[in-house]
């Protein structure tokens, strides 16, 4: 009897999953009407651009700690240029973009050794910076799902990303 054993690369399977949410994110930011982009809905919403700006602005947060081996300081005034700069479809496009490159290259160019440094997040949560790239990717996710209910709310049932 043989045994084949196979090592799994982790940072190679958490590119991929960075690759995907971020082409289902992109598609999904195209599907909203132009005119929706900065809207609220019942009052109490945040819009997509918003929404948009949080998920990049972890994106890069994550990417400035994998470079540092540990916690960043971010730049003042960031979160607002970055709201800013996503008040625009193209814009949050093109920042979507950057953060993901950006990210990408940060896991991709770390040592198993430097991505169990530990970090602690804006938030006040300590975990390895592999983690943390981990919630970083899936947070795209979680915010394409408030998209997609966006898209539910004005009528669009259809998934943009499915094909």
């Amino acid at each position: 009897m043989s045994a084949t054993i196979e090592r799994i690369d982790a940072r190679e399977q958490l590119n991929g999953w960075l690759q995907g949410v971020t082409k289902m994110y992109l598609d999904d930011i195209q599907a909203i009407p132009d005119d929706k982009w900065a809207a609220n809905f019942g009052g109490c919403t945040r819009p997509a651009s918003v929404l948009t700006a949080d998920a990049i602005g972890f994106l890069f947060w994550t990417t400035m700690a994998i470079q540092a081996g540990g916690t960043p300081t971010t730049p003042e005034g960031a979160e607002q240029q970055l709201e800013a700069a996503c008040t625009t479809k193209d814009g949050a496009t093109a920042m979507m973009q950057k953060g993901s490159t950006g990210l990408s290259e940060a896991i991709m160019g770390a040592s198993e050794e430097s991505l169990m440094k530990m970090a602690t997040t804006p938030f006040h949560m300590e975990a390895p910076l592999y983690t943390l790239a981990q919630m970083a990717v899936s947070h795209i996710w979680y915010h394409d799902g408030q998209l997609n209910y966006i898209q539910c709310l004005m009528g669009d049932g259809d998934y943009h990303w499915s094909h």
